[in-house]
Order: C-alpha cells, then sequence, then structure tokens
C-alpha cells in the first residue's frame, strides 16, 4: 500500500536530513576500508556535504536566516551575512546514484516536457514536492538560458514558495569594464533586499574575509590546472571539475575547510607530477570537454582510462578562468564579484554572450592542455549548446583535432544509455586511428 505524503506538514528539511544521514552512514563506511583504498579528499568532500545539510536543517528548524539562489550569484555575500543557503537541485543530484535514481524516477511523472534540460525539470519537481526548505527569500538566476526563466516562473506557482519574495540580477552581455560597473551597481540594491527578507546584517569587513578566502581557493585551482598540463596527468579524469565546482560554488563560500580539500588536491598532483605518474600512465589520447561535466562523469572516465587509455583532461567547469578580486574597497571588491559572476564561472561565462568567449576558451584549452580530441556532450534542452555547433567545429577542424558531437543530459544519465555513449566513443577513436587496450 502506498503512503500518501501530507505535503502541508513538510517543512523542506525532511529530505535534508535524509541526506545528511545517508552522508554519514557513506562516511562511517569509508572507515571500514584498508588504508590502501580510502581517498581522504573525497572523505572530506562528503563530509563538508553532510555538514552543509546539516546547517540548513538547523536554519528551517531554528528560523535562522536562509535563503535559495544558484553558483554565480555572488555567493560570497550571503556568506558574509551568515546566512544558510542552498541551490536547489546540487543535492538532490549528488543523491541521485545513491538512490538508484529513485528521484528521477519519480520526476519522470511529472508534468513537464522531458526534453528540456533536466536541471531545469529537477528543480521545479524539488520545489513543488518541497524537497528543499522554503527559503526566507530567493535570489534567480537570469543567465544563461532561458529554461531559467521559465524555471522562476514556475517557482512562483508552487505553494512552497508562491508568497517568497525574489529578487533578479540583470546580467549585461558583453565583457567590458561597463558590462561589469553595470551589474556591480546592482549587489546594493540586493543586499538591502537580503537584509529586509532575512534579517541579517551586511558588514563589508566580513564579506571581504569571504572574499579574501575564496581569492585563495581559486589560485589553488589556477595551479591545479597548470599540474593538469602533464602527461601523465596526475588526477583521473573529471577529478578537478566535480569536486572544485562543488567546493566553490555549493557549499558555503569562502570555507577554510574547503581551501584545505582545494590545497590538499593541489599536492596530490603535484606530487605526482614530479614523479612523473598518474592514474592512467600510458595516455593515448587527451581530451577535452568544453561544457559542465555530466554526473555520471565517473563512471565514463573510468571506462575512458581502462578501455583506451584515455583521459579528459579538463573542461569549462574544471578549466575556470578565475581571477583575483581586489578587496580594497567595497567598490572594487563589487566590481570583481561582479566580473566572476558573469564573466568567470562556467557555463554561464560561455552562454550568457558573445560566442567569441566560447571559440577562445576552446582554442586555448586544445594548445595548452596539449588536448588530441574534443568531446562535446550536446547538453539537450539547451539551444546555445546546438547553436555552437559551427563554431566549435571549424575551432577543431582549423587546428587538427577530431571532434565527436554526442547528445546527452549532463544531469540524468539515462536520457542516453552509457552503452550508446562508450559506443560512439569507441568508434569515433577507432575512425581516428587509435587502438583499444586490450587486455
Amino acid at each position: 500500500m502506498t503512503t500518501q505524503v501530507d505535503f502541508s506538514k513538510l517543512t523542506g528539511a525532511e529530505r535534508h536530513q535524509e541526506y545528511a544521514e545517508r552522508l554519514g552512514g557513506l562516511l562511517d563506511f569509508f572507515k571500514t576500508l584498508p588504508a590502501e583504498k580510502r581517498n581522504p579528499i573525497m572523505e572530506a568532500v562528503v563530509g563538508l556535504l553532510k555538514a552543509h545539510n546539516e546547517q540548513l536543517v538547523d536554519a528551517t528548524l531554528n528560523h535562522k536566516p536562509l535563503m535559495c539562489t544558484w553558483y554565480g550569484n555572488c555567493t560570497e555575500i550571503l556568506s558574509g551575512m551568515g546566512i544558510a543557503y542552498y541551490n536547489p537541485v546540487n543535492h538532490f543530484m549528488f543523491h541521485l546514484d545513491l538512490t538508484d535514481y529513485a528521484d528521477a524516477k519519480e520526476c519522470d511523472k511529472f508534468n513537464l516536457d522531458d526534453k528540456m534540460c533536466s536541471l531545469v525539470r529537477y528543480a521545479v519537481y524539488t520545489m513543488v514536492n518541497k524537497l528543499n526548505p522554503k527559503p526566507d527569500c530567493y535570489i534567480a538566476m537570469l543567465e544563461p538560458c532561458d529554461g531559467q526563466l521559465m524555471l522562476h516562473q514556475a517557482f512562483k506557482t508552487t505553494e512552497h514558495l508562491k508568497d517568497v519574495p525574489v529578487f533578479g540580477i540583470d546580467p549585461s552581455y558583453g565583457h567590458t569594464r561597463k558590462d561589469f560597473e553595470y551589474v556591480a551597481k546592482q549587489y546594493p540594491e540586493m543586499i538591502k533586499f537580503i537584509e529586509k527578507h532575512t534579517g541579517a546584517k551586511y558588514e563589508f569587513e566580513k564579506v571581504k574575509a569571504v572574499v579574501d578566502e575564496t581569492n585563495k581557493q581559486y589560485e589553488i585551482w589556477k595551479e591545479v590546472c597548470e599540474l593538469l598540463r602533464a602527461s601523465p596527468m596526475p588526477l583521473p579524469s573529471f577529478a578537478v571539475g566535480g569536486a572544485f565546482w562543488f567546493l566553490t560554488q555549493h557549499l558555503p563560500a569562502g570555507d577554510p575547510k574547503c581551501t584545505a580539500v582545494m590545497a590538499a588536491t593541489r599536492d596530490v598532483a603535484k606530487a605526482n607530477v614530479e614523479k612523473g605518474v598518474g592514474p592512467v600512465m600510458n595516455e593515448q589520447v587527451r581530451m577535452y570537454w568544453p561544457d559542465l561535466e555530466p554526473i555520471w562523469a565517473d563512471e565514463l572516465g573510468q571506462w575512458l582510462a581502462q578501455e583506451w587509455n584515455a583521459v579528459v583532461v579538463s573542461s569549462f567547469q574544471a578549466d575556470a578562468p578565475y581571477e583575483p578580486i581586489d578587496t580594497s574597497t567595497e567598490e572594487s571588491m563589487f566590481y570583481g564579484l561582479a566580473k566572476r559572476c558573469i564573466s568567470e564561472v562556467p557555463m554561464i561565462r560561455q552562454g550568457r554572450g558573445w560566442t567569441d568567449v566560447f571559440v577562445e576558451d576552446l582554442t586555448r584549452a586544445i594548445q595548452e592542455y596539449n588536448i588530441d580530441a574534443v568531446l562535446y556532450p550536446g547538453h539537450m534542452g539547451h539551444k546555445d549548446c546546438s547553436g555552437v555547433n559551427h563554431f566549435m567545429k571549424k575551432v577543431c577542424r582549423d587546428m587538427g583535432v577530431p571532434l565527436l558531437t554526442l547528445t546527452t543530459s549532463l544531469f540524468d544519465k539515462r536520457y542516453t544509455p552509457m552503452d550508446k555513449i562508450k559506443n560512439d566513443i569507441s568508434n569515433f577513436l577507432s575512425a581516428n586511428g587509435y587502438k583499444p587496450n586490450r587486455k
């Protein structure tokens, strides 16, 4: 007999308590493994995710300032104001593989077109079903795709969010100083909105401390990107983008614990480069992934290593062109945050404005990482991703690098079966003269 959920009694904290308990069980499992099989970096990331879920539960149950927002929305400001905040889908998607895609299967019954971006579908699904806490207010993402606009319109129709105040940052489309100044001038208004609806108070020095810490994180990230240029690559495929994306964009901004995990990752990569070792010693193909990394990346990366001695060296998510922010004055800090928000955070950077950025990023990556082939996931439901195909093909043709364009959902591995993805990649590599790793 199916138990009906009484949605009127849900606070949204229930699901995050479930997440925390599951992650706690995962940490307990890690402790049972032999020392040589334990991964302290992964354990630290899981521990930080667990702590974040617990923070959200505490804020919900004890009526502390709580917000919903997205990557790129200057979360440094929220963190500096002492506000607990969450992205609507990042915890949800992290747990899909841990639960045999239970939520994704339920979402299949959801009344939204399954051909649209699954991130958009999942975000609306979580709010309709109260799988996130009800925030005091939220910051919308108005870039880079029209799906995001529809998503927030759908939010306002839900029982959970219909009366929750929302603020949207109006992004510019260019990459000049005036563009960044235009966005930066909106932050004082946004801060007043946040203070009004959360009761939290903005203090420049506290936000400055957070941004100073993130500057350290992005400097470490830059060092890791330089280390990834070595052959053999010192870390597994997709390892950097997946972990660092969570540590900087989805967990509380400017947390020194996140900085420590990033530094530990750098130290592992540096030691491997000095020893001339890596997960794939006999590299045959070095690949680039010009998009966000999929939640099924680990499975693909392991298969590429085992079957083709291939590595995905970097991606738009891992090869992040962050620059230090000048925190000497509030004006310079807001300017730097605006630049980071609309011109440095992956996907927003490539999808918000001119195609030139996509072309320049792909060209630079092929050169700097000594790329042999490009794998493009063909992010379903994204018109901008479909639109850049012509430009991407020209870049790869001019640089003599073969390109494979797929059609996948980065957030739902069931959309394109993994067997088909592997078969398409195998045919692509064989057609370009590469030989599989026969055991």
